[in-house]
């Protein structure tokens, strides 16, 4: 088969990766177009890619004009080729031309930036150019979103790959017609596309690629040895406080944050511990932060360089604010619980989507905790044997998702 990829970002180039990989080594003919930061991932992990600059058009003498004048008030910084930049840009810019008229299109350019970029027919002639079988993107909002709209219009199948929770994205990917599959992270994630008129059967959980690590044998086997090396398979239960900074206001809206917060859960999760002798504290600060650690009995420090996928899966309870730890935490299917009054939450609602147990400030951790002991003690059952079947990869998941809708495909041209 024939695929053309579509991805931006290095996020969410570590999403498609694995993937693509999975593809080649598959026998498939794969194409990539990898925007910005994704570019550089993908060649750092071996795999080729072309870029806006290697597209029909981006020598034409208007895009060559647009593209020159636009670029000149973008920063460069090293991180974008200067000449995929311009390509960019001018191909973009060129299709605002053709629709609205080259005044309105200024208008708008000046309004929204590069918000303002919908290259349905960029992506319409790419796609007529590599011919492919089937298109994956991820689920950015201009070119990504353009080469969905773009396959269906020349009906080529197509699947969405959705790396988080998609608050925003939903508008979009929410629409009916949108993609033929849609992969995502949760069953939650998935009953909010169902929620806004997406068919059951076109929304799959397959999980984030990019989290396969956390579920790798060899981590789990790393994860209990570091139990053994730091003693902590004495049959206490382990918890892990991941922090972060709360900043005194939210960098994008007027809610108001309290920087202590972080020392607060801190404070009571040790009280907590001096408590009960049953439990142990390990400690984790953001690598922003600058807190001192203060020992204490059966409260000990992880290090930043410490592998996080590792103690992950040496630790029975998760303690987060909107660390995306949490959700890390959460697909090693250990136990996370959120405290859900940071200036984040909104933006990183755990709880809602199924991720953690939300409690609403620190005083009730202590509560939640006990709560949560007989659960503790039944995932120790559940995972005490790393022979026994675990959940396929996501990886997998996301393969077998393009497998049925090439043979569906198949099927349709035989027919």
């Amino acid at each position: 088969m024939k695929i053309f990829v579509v991805t931006y970002g290095g996020g969410h180039a570590a999403l498609v990766a694995p993937v693509i990989r999975e593809l080649l080594e598959n026998g498939h003919a794969v194409t990539v177009l990898g925007l910005t930061t994704a570019a550089q991932y993908l060649k750092e992990q071996g795999i080729k890619t072309i870029g806006y600059s290697d597209l029909n058009g981006t020598n034409d003498d208007d895009v060559q004009r647009w593209g020159n004048m636009l670029a000149q008030d973008v920063p460069n910084n090293g991180t974008v080729n200067i000449v995929e930049t311009k390509a960019y840009l001018g191909l973009n810019f060129r299709e605002l031309v053709i629709k609205h008229g080259e005044s309105e299109a200024f208008n708008l350019y000046e309004e929204y930036g590069r918000q303002a970029f919908l290259p349905v027919e960029v992506m319409k002639s790419a796609l007529n150019c590599y011919k492919p079988d089937l298109l994956i993107a991820t689920n950015s909002p201009r070119t990504e979103r353009a080469s969905i709209i773009a396959a269906g219009e020349l009906n080529i199948p197509s699947i969405c790959i959705v790396d988080l929770f998609a608050l925003q994205e939903v508008q979009w990917i929410g629409q009916p017609g949108y993609a033929d599959k849609i992969c995502v992270l949760n069953e939650s994630v998935r009953q909010m596309f169902i929620n806004s008129g997406r068919e059951p059967h076109e929304v799959v959980v397959t999980g984030n690629p990019a989290f396969d690590r956390l579920i790798k044998h060899e981590t789990k086997l790393a994860g209990l040895k570091l139990k053994q090396d730091k003693n902590w398979n004495d049959g206490k239960i382990n918890l892990l406080w991941a922090s972060q900074p709360e900043p005194t206001k939210h960098p994008f809206n007027d809610k108001v944050g309290d920087p202590t917060l972080p020392r607060r859960i801190e404070r009571e999760l040790r009280s907590f511990v001096a408590k009960h002798d049953g439990f142990r504290l390990i400690v984790r600060y953001h690598p922003s932060e600058t807190e001192k650690f203060e020992p204490q009995e059966r409260v000990e420090f992880s290090p930043a360089s410490e592998n996080i996928a590792v103690l992950l899966n040496a630790v029975d309870i998760v303690v987060v604010l909107t660390s995306t730890v949490g959700l890390e935490a959460y697909l090693a299917k250990k136990i996370v619980i959120s405290v859900d009054c940071s200036v984040f939450t909104l933006d990183a609602p755990f709880s809602k989507l199924g991720i953690s147990r939300g409690v609403s400030s620190p005083r009730e951790l202590s509560e939640e905790i006990i709560m949560l002991e007989c659960d503790v003690r039944n995932n120790r059952k559940m995972s005490s044997d790393l022979d026994e079947y675990s959940d396929s990869s996501a990886t997998t998941k996301i393969l077998n998702q393009i497998n049925l809708l090439c043979e569906e495909k198949f099927r349709h041209g035989k027919a």
